[in-house]
């Protein structure tokens, strides 16, 4: 890993601070995925469209991370991560007061993907740099958790603002990274970094970087099962509710809710996963979540017919196991980076996880559709990456 060093200890405080400014941005992650449904009915999608809809947020996300997270090598964290932020409250707006369709909902959230890109992977860098080895875990297994805890909020505030109205709700989440681009300013000062005259080492390197290739491709199979089941497990508690005889809205309602909840335990499985990792090591802790995450997706869809309880208890704890790996495989990753490379390493990280990300959701979509609406492959399909990414993670 890059030895440069903007501290010996990164605060407590400041890592906070920085948590906190990185739930503002994910306000608008999730919008769209908590009112699905509803979305789909009022504009008249498919299955596969819907999840295209989502899959352009992350292909917008995967197009822009591998440039503006490799350029924290060179200009460093700040400029970036206040632009994006800024372009993240845009596609907020543009997805409330202009999306109608799939093509504009599509544009909107691209935009929305480009500026989680330019904060998410960033404040990564940071943290991982301002952190000793031995607590490094723990301190990005916090401002991961974060990723959880602010898409946690953003179905509760776009669930809980329904009966204001779809657009209401979208314009709400989009003031989180407006705020965000104003208030990270002070949060982000960092020195010039070294190295002038001697380039970084160039992309491909990371390619080369077999250990670490191995870890990205953890991540991407990891996301790969965590977007599918968070793009919809929404509508499928939503169904469930629906089978149990509650009306459309309160059903949505319900399963952003839920979901919601869920994310907020999820965000404490994280924390205490790269808690773990640091005492129990990176690749154990990898492989045992991924084989269990994978066993619960193999479940999850065909339990529709039993009783709601069951269902959502059942989703809660997958929610749980299915995140519980993420900060140990970015911290595994960061650890492989080669000196003057974390950057670059992060960014072909993000990008190839994110490519995952963008193919899941429409082919969950897919599945529903040529299957006839049967969750059970649905689900089935994020079980085979979660056993592929516990499959290549390194042993030890």
């Amino acid at each position: 890993m890059d030895t440069h060093r903007l501290h010996n200890t990164a605060p407590l405080h400041w890592l906070l601070a920085l948590s906190g400014v990185e739930i503002a941005t994910m306000l608008t992650f999730a919008s769209y995925s908590a009112t699905l449904p509803i979305v789909r009915e009022a504009w008249g999608l498919s299955a596969s469209q819907a999840g295209l809809i989502f899959g352009g947020q992350q292909l917008g996300y995967t197009l822009a991370v591998l440039i503006l997270s490799s350029l924290t090598d060179r200009i460093g964290v700040r400029r970036i991560y206040v632009t994006s932020a800024a372009i993240n409250g845009l596609g907020g707006l543009l997805f409330a007061f202009w999306a109608h369709d799939l093509a504009s909902a599509a544009v909107a959230r691209a935009l929305i993907g480009v500026g989680l890109a330019g904060t998410y992977t960033p404040g990564m860098r940071l943290v991982a740099e301002r952190t000793p080895d031995t607590r490094r875990g723990a301190a990005l297994g916090i401002y991961i958790a974060c990723f959880s805890i602010g898409t946690a909020a953003s179905f509760f505030i776009t669930g809980g603002l329904l009966g204001a109205g779809l657009r209401t709700a979208f314009a709400v989440t989009a003031i989180g990274p407006l705020l965000a681009s104003v208030v990270a300013w002070p949060l982000l000062w960092e020195p010039p970094r070294p190295g002038g005259v001697s380039p970084p080492p160039p992309i491909t390197s990371v390619l080369r970087n077999r250990r670490a290739l191995r870890f990205i491709l953890a991540y991407a199979m990891h996301n790969w099962e965590v977007f599918g089941v968070r793009t919809w497990m929404p509508a499928f508690l939503a169904a469930a509710w629906v089978a149990a005889g509650r009306q459309l809205e309160g059903a949505v309602a319900l399963g952003a809710t839920v979901s919601g909840v869920t994310l907020i335990l999820a965000a404490l499985a994280n924390a205490f996963g790269g808690w773990l990792s640091d005492r129990v090591g990176r690749s154990r802790m990898i492989r045992s979540a991924l084989a269990t995450s994978a066993v619960c997706s193999l479940t999850m869809g065909w339990l529709l017919p039993l009783p709601i309880s069951l269902v959502v208890g059942f989703s809660v704890f997958y929610g749980i196991m299915v995140i519980v790996d993420s900060s140990p495989i970015s911290t595994a990753v960061a650890e492989s980076a080669q000196n003057g490379a974390l950057g670059r390493t992060l960014a072909v990280q993000s990008s190839l996880g994110f490519v995952a990300t963008a193919a899941s959701p429409p082919v969950f979509g897919l599945i529903l559709d040529l299957t006839g609406n049967v969750w059970g492959w649905a689900f089935a399909s994020l079980a085979v990456a979660a056993f592929l990414g516990a499959l290549v993670t390194p042993r030890r």
